[in-house]
C-alpha cells in the first residue's frame, strides 16, 4: 500500500480520534501535523503497522497539546460531534477524563475496538487499557452517582 492509500483509509478514524482527545477546533491539525512529521522522516507504508502508529502517534500530540493548552476539552468544543445520543453531563465527564482513559474509553466503547486492538493502535500492553478503562468507569461512575 502507498502512503496516500494509507492516509485516505485512515483519515476519518484518526479525525475523530483526535476530536475526542483535543476537540474538533484542532483534530485536523493534529492529524495533519503527525502525519506531515512522518512523511519529513520517511514513508508510512514503510512502517510496520502503520494504522497502529499513526493512532499513537495522534495520541502523543494531542497530549502535547493538552499539556500545552493545560485545559480540557468542554462539551461546547466537542459540539456533539463525537456522539449525538449523548446526555451532555455524561459527554463533559468523558472529555474531562485525562487523555489516555478518554482515548480507551473513545477505541472500546465508541469505535467498538476490542481490548487487544485498542492496546495496539495506543501502543500499550491489554492490562492497561483495563487499567485505564477500569479508572475511567470508576470516575463516570462518581459523575453518574452525583446526578
Amino acid at each position: 500500500m502507498d502512503d496516500e492509500t494509507i492516509y485516505r483509509k485512515n483519515w476519518n478514524d484518526l479525525i475523530r480520534y483526535a476530536t475526542v482527545l483535543v476537540g474538533p477546533g484542532d483534530a485536523e491539525d493534529v492529524v495533519s501535523t503527525v502525519v506531515l512529521r512522518i512523511l519529513a522522516r520517511g514513508h508510512l507504508a514503510d512502517l510496520d503497522g502503520p494504522r497502529a502508529y499513526l493512532f499513537r502517534s495522534v495520541l502523543n500530540e494531542c497530549k502535547t497539546r493538552l499539556r500545552r493548552r493545560r485545559s480540557h476539552v468542554s462539551i461546547a468544543e466537542a459540539g456533539g460531534v463525537v456522539v449525538d445520543d449523548t446526555q451532555p453531563h455524561i459527554m463533559q465527564a468523558v472529555l474531562d477524563l485525562p487523555p489516555q482513559q478518554r482515548a480507551a474509553t473513545y477505541l472500546v466503547y465508541w469505535a467498538s475496538l476490542t481490548v487487544t486492538e485498542t492496546a495496539d493502535l495506543m501502543g500499550i500492553h491489554p492490562g492497561t487499557v483495563k487499567r485505564y478503562l477500569h479508572l475511567a468507569r470508576r470516575t463516570l461512575r462518581g459523575v453518574l452517582d452525583e446526578r
